[in-house]
């Protein structure tokens, strides 16, 4: 049975169309473009940290999940670690595990993303559970939120921990479709906000990144394109405000044959942040050199000699790109507050490379203000 087909036969029988209350996606009430012309102003990037070495307990893995806490630890979830998440201090050295494989409270499957609740403590999304764990910053158990209705891919945290906005793969619109959603602390869907039919190969790259802004409205990547949508937290069911962009350089897809890894297309909105009122925006493209390393064994420590990323700063009041820049490395943003980050096979071992990002360039807003 392929991917999808599972995923439909294990979300069947909490079907969203028959949920009552929860009304379909309606058109949005603004329509916005992104600006095509970028000033001369680029993301740049300071390498901050490296993290992982050797003789570390666990891995970095080839795909983690990274989020820097208040005190400054950071903490890595890695699908290679079997549940354990890795904890490293500020200066980059190992120094704990926390959690453990499993089903019971405080243990995962495949932990994912990272968030950080308003207190301090961590929100851990257990993709195969389909939950979102809350544990203090010592690994206490504090909150556990079931999510039966969608394969979340992403989340953030509203009302401090009292509502969560999510977004994955769900059943509605007659079969696999991705879906945000409202849900309270119980798991309980208080409204769907978007579901977009997707054919059975979206699930293989979209990522359903969601982020909010500063004035307490929720946006989501849209599946298929280069376009965003935002919803009032506590408003009418349909997004007030939709950007869109027609990009040359994004690629929708469908894949060619052999993707993900060898023919990496289409494009991909992997991740993105608001920060001082503008949205940043990582998207992963074809490497303009992919078809040298096709026939490679895709393994993921290779992404980085297929795939390039694409950062966009966008202002949503007014749709004008501000920043742009191609990098030549698979990178994500961290699910703190200020990070971006990427993975490279040094010595053989898989390092987390942290960045800070900025605007730099003659045209930027505020070339010496950092920029997440």
């Amino acid at each position: 049975m392929r991917s999808h087909e599972m995923l439909l036969a294990t979300l069947a029988g909490a079907s969203l169309l028959a949920m009552p209350g929860v009304p379909a996606t309606a058109s949005a009430q603004e329509l916005m473009s992104i600006s095509t012309d970028p000033p001369d102003c680029a993301v740049g990037l300071r390498e901050v940290l490296r993290l992982g070495e050797l003789e570390d307990t666990g891995t970095i893995g080839v795909r983690p999940e990274i989020t820097r806490t208040r005190d400054g630890e950071f903490v890595v979830a890695s699908p290679e670690n079997r549940g354990e998440l890795l904890v490293y201090d500020a200066e980059g050295r190992f120094r704990r595990t926390l959690g453990a494989a499993g089903d019971g409270p405080g243990e995962y499957r495949l932990p994912g993303r990272i968030r950080l609740g308003p207190d301090g403590s961590l929100l851990i999304l257990d993709i195969r559970n389909r939950r979102i764990t809350r544990v203090s910053a010592g690994g206490e158990v504090l909150q556990t939120v079931e999510i039966r209705t969608l394969q979340v891919l992403d989340f953030v945290a509203l009302d401090g921990d009292a509502r969560f906005f999510v977004s994955g793969f769900g059943v509605g619109d007659g079969g696999l479709s991705v879906v945000t959603e409202v849900v309270d602390g119980e798991g309980t869907t208080l409204a769907r906000l978007g579901s977009v039919s997707a054919e059975p190969w979206t699930a293989n790259f979209f990522r359903g990144p969601v982020g909010l802004d500063g004035g307490g409205r929720l946006w989501s990547a849209r599946p298929g394109g280069y376009a965003f949508e935002a919803w009032e937290a506590d408003g009418d069911r349909e997004p007030v405000l939709r950007l869109t962009g027609e990009a040359g350089w994004f690629d929708p897809g469908p894949p060619q044959p052999g993707a993900p890894i060898t023919a990496p297309t289409p494009s991909v909105v992997m991740s993105l942040r608001f920060a001082q009122g503008l949205l940043w925006i990582a998207t992963w493209v074809a490497d303009e050199n992919w078809q040298e390393n096709a026939d490679l064994n895709p393994a993921e420590l290779r992404l980085n000699r297929v795939l390039d990323t694409v950062l966009e700063v966008v202002d949503p009041a007014s749709g004008e790109l501000v920043a742009r820049s191609r990098h030549e490395e698979a990178l994500r943003i961290t699910g703190d507050e200020g990070l971006v980050f990427g993975v490279r096979e040094d010595d053989v071992v898989p390092r987390a490379v942290l960045y800070a990002p900025s605007l730099e360039g003659p045209d930027c807003r505020s070339p010496d203000r950092p920029g997440m």
